[in-house]
């Protein structure tokens, strides 16, 4: 069996094959193809510019309110102890024309607890720093019953 043939390759850019039309649309489908992606990659990549910068932004204003909050935390005096507590509390009432807000004396009472205002009885909601500015005072926010 003697095979004296000589086989040619298929391969596209093989030189053999010529320059015809056929290739020439072939290579030019590719090469617009391939400028396409270098487009959509170019805009992929300023995307990710964009949100790095914008990130990097962020996470600046974050490190700026960390410090704000910290300088606040380091000035803010500890609350004081029992036995410094002053002899008075304020009382947030509401009312049915509105809220007031009143001292009262003695400790604070516990949430939960009953006070009776103006011959009216209110639970305690919650209590807080007193609303006025400059003023260490604890605050009973009271629910009517």
């Amino acid at each position: 069996m003697d095979v004296d043939r000589k086989r040619e390759a298929d391969w596209p850019h093989w030189p053999a094959r010529g320059d015809g039309p056929a290739r020439r649309d072939r290579l030019e489908r590719r090469l617009f193809r391939d400028s396409e992606r270098e487009a959509e990659l170019e805009q992929a990549h300023a995307a990710i510019r964009h949100l790095e910068e914008a990130a990097a932004a962020k996470a600046a204003q974050v490190r700026r309110l960390e410090r704000a909050v910290e300088r606040v935390e380091c000035q803010e005096a500890p609350e004081p102890e029992r036995e410094q507590v002053a002899s008075t509390h304020l009382v947030f009432v509401g009312n049915p024309s509105g809220y007031s807000l009143r001292e009262a004396g003695g400790d604070v009472p516990p949430v939960g607890g009953w006070i009776s205002v103006d011959g009216v009885e209110h639970v305690v909601a919650k209590l807080g720093r007193s609303p006025l500015p400059d003023d260490r005072r604890r605050c009973a926010y009271l629910d009517p019953v």
